[in-house]
């Protein structure tokens, strides 16, 4: 079974499931599919995380279970008791695994700790044992079945995002950017009360760990069509508590919709599947360079305190640095673009220089031929160099001009290294007489 293309109606089938509701049973501990689960089994969703709730002590429940099947139990929190069962479909690390939250209840009450959830559409549950006989077309017998006191489920079917009640969004304000991120993940409207609640408590935002705002705008930032969410976070006021530096401009807009609409270029076609594989690299957790290109046409050449603001790895806030300067850099030389050009733009951005046209072409308008003429020089010239290596190296100077280590060998190798990429020399044989020349004209 692929665990990563299931379902929830198609995972409760999965041995495991089987597992866990005789475990269940066995201990007497009724366990409701809960939240975010119960949202995507009645929408079909696909997933891989299922989160359970529970009365009695969750990390003592999960680690027992873990057990029983061989599995791994994480304790994640204390208060509420929280751990996570991690399921893997073999012993590597990169097989496909099934990951299981259990959480105790949040209040005296199921139907309290469901009243203390963000969202109407993630405040539903339904008892485990009933779970099985939901079915995408589910009869209105079996959606009784659903624990639904904040009136999810109409919402889940009108498409509206709603928060459950004003002290959820006092209690964790992180929640003003969360909605946005769901509307953008779920393609949901935003109901009018909850952006009466955004504008009313927008400043809160600064009270929360930038880690946490971070992950929730960059979860917008991984969609297809983020630009329509960001633009209604920009009216209610709430981009800006995040990231002032945003420029918001007529120009910005437009950059972003471009790269939305068309992340590649006709002209790049050809290398769709290369360009798609280094889009989808992820930084960090959730963090790709697609959504880290859609954050910087939005913050254009003002990178002011972004990186102790929204805390990125040190590795994304190299990666948008390099968008920006190697985008100033590509249209300072296109007017008189030469070969040599290409080649040293092309080494300089060895890892990012895709990044960098993508970017370029989507904040102002470059010849397609020029994006071909790059990308070609690249395929065709550069990495069959790249995969050479090359021609001679430091100990062959030492042996064949009796050179010292030193500066001069790590001169004569980069002279050398420009020479080759620029297609002076392609052999050994002439890389042994350049050094000839070399060292003649300064010995």
């Amino acid at each position: 079974m692929k665990l990563a293309t299931q379902t929830l109606q198609e995972l409760f089938d999965h041995p495991t499931m089987q597992a866990l509701n005789i475990f269940a049973k066995d201990r007497g501990v009724q366990l409701y599919l809960v939240g975010g689960s119960v949202r995507d089994l009645l929408l079909g969703r696909q997933t891989t995380d299922i989160d359970f709730t529970l009365a009695s002590d969750a990390i003592q429940f999960a680690k027992a279970f873990a057990t029983s099947i061989g599995a791994i139990a994480i304790a994640l929190k204390k208060s509420p008791s929280t751990s996570r069962v991690i399921v893997k479909e073999n012993n590597t690390s990169q097989s496909p695994h099934l990951s299981m939250d259990f959480a105790q209840f949040r209040a005296v009450s199921l139907i309290d700790d469901l009243r203390l959830r963000d969202l109407t559409i993630n405040a539903m549950a339904i008892a485990f044992e009933n779970v099985q006989t939901f079915t995408r077309q589910a009869h209105e017998h079996h959606l009784s079945q659903v624990i639904d006191p904040c009136s999810g489920m109409k919402d889940l079917e009108a498409g509206l995002l709603q928060f459950s009640n004003k002290q959820v969004v006092i209690a964790d304000p992180v929640r003003l950017l969360r909605i946005y991120r769901f509307a953008a993940q779920l393609d949901f409207q935003i109901s009018e009360n909850a952006i009466d609640l955004v504008t009313a408590y927008r400043s809160m935002l600064s009270t929360v760990a930038a880690e946490r705002c971070r992950d929730e705008l960059m979860k917008i930032f991984y969609v297809k069509k983020a630009l329509p969410y960001l633009q209604q976070m920009d009216a209610a006021g709430l981009l800006t508590q995040v990231v002032p530096t945003i420029k918001r401009s007529h120009q910005t807009w437009n950059s972003l919709e471009t790269f939305e609409e068309s992340p590649i270029p006709a002209s790049l076609h050809g290398y769709q599947k290369e360009i798609n594989h280094y889009l989808q690299d992820e930084l960090s957790a959730e963090v790709n360079r697609r959504s880290l290109i859609k954050l910087s046409l939005l913050l254009g050449d003002d990178l002011d305190g972004i990186g102790e603001r929204l805390r990125f790895s040190r590795k994304a806030l190299q990666f948008i640095e390099c968008l920006i300067s190697g985008s100033k850099k590509l249209k300072n030389i296109i007017p008189q673009l030469t070969q040599k050009q290409i080649n040293r733009f092309l080494r300089t951005y060895a890892s990012d220089w895709w990044g960098i046209l993508l970017y370029s072409a989507a904040s102002s308008p470059i010849d397609s031929a020029i994006l071909k003429q790059i990308a070609d020089t690249y395929y065709e010239h550069i990495l069959p160099i790249y995969k050479q290596g090359r021609l001679i190296t430091g100990k062959d100077l030492v042996q064949e001009f009796h050179l010292k280590e030193g500066e001069q060998i790590g001169d004569l190798l980069k002279e050398l290294e420009d020479r080759q990429f620029d297609g002076e020399i392609r052999t050994r044989e002439e890389a042994i007489a350049a050094v000839a020349a070399l060292i003649q004209k300064h010995p």
